[in-house]
């Protein structure tokens, strides 16, 4: 079984996508992380990876289809809550393929206005060694510049200054916002307002999920 939780960059898909995991039991599987990490010990996925999203550009289909099968295969039995995942209709119809008719429970769109999107994502900052998030405003880390859970060191990635943001809010609209009315044909689209404090975003996301029986 598998919830798809979209939205665009800045709308809070990771942190809602940790709880999901840890609070209800599902397995995150998040694209990113699994790119992140083989940038981190320098693969050749990884090295292209980083060229390509340092400008602010998405990565591939198919670099981003062949982690996913091996993530898939790995989550065995358990719901599995894709972060992030679909990014465009080639990726939506893709997985259709791959997971077939009727695995797929519900497609959540985390919806937040654009000014929002762009003051969350420009003060984002990123955990080197273990990829966990931080803000300098809403979430800042104990210590500035120091990661809280492993003492990595804190940046902002490269794909998060604004104008690359600017970028990439157009690449969204462009290519992602069309797996909305993908999902609605299918009657797997659900919104939620992401604009709230995230304790309330994750109310209504549980409540959700729980009255889908997923």
């Amino acid at each position: 079984m598998i919830v798809v939780l979209t939205g665009a960059p800045g709308a809070g898909k990771g942190t809602q996508a940790d709880l999901i995991a840890e609070k209800l039991g599902y397995k995150k599987i998040s694209t990113g992380d699994a790119l992140r990490r083989q940038i981190q010990i320098g693969s050749d996925i990884g090295k292209q990876a980083q060229s390509i999203m340092a400008e602010g550009r998405l990565v591939p289909d198919s670099v981003l289809l062949g982690i996913l099968k091996s993530e898939l295969d790995a989550a065995g039995s358990k719901p599995v809550l894709l972060d992030g995942y679909p990014r465009n209709l080639a990726q939506a119809k893709a997985l259709q393929d791959l997971v077939g008719t009727g695995l797929i429970k519900a497609a959540v769109h985390l919806d937040v206005d654009y000014q929002s999107l762009a003051n969350r994502i420009t003060g984002r900052r990123t955990c080197v060694q273990c990829g966990a998030s931080y803000h300098v405003a809403n979430s800042p880390a104990r210590v500035e510049g120091v990661c809280d859970k492993c003492g990595g060191s804190l940046i902002q990635r490269p794909d998060d200054d604004a104008e690359k943001v600017k970028t990439r809010l157009q690449i969204y609209e462009n290519d992602t916002r069309p797996i909305l009315d993908f999902y609605r044909d299918l009657g797997l689209y659900h919104r939620v307002d992401g604009n709230s404090p995230a304790p309330k975003v994750f109310a209504e996301l549980s409540g959700l999920l729980q009255s889908l029986g997923t």
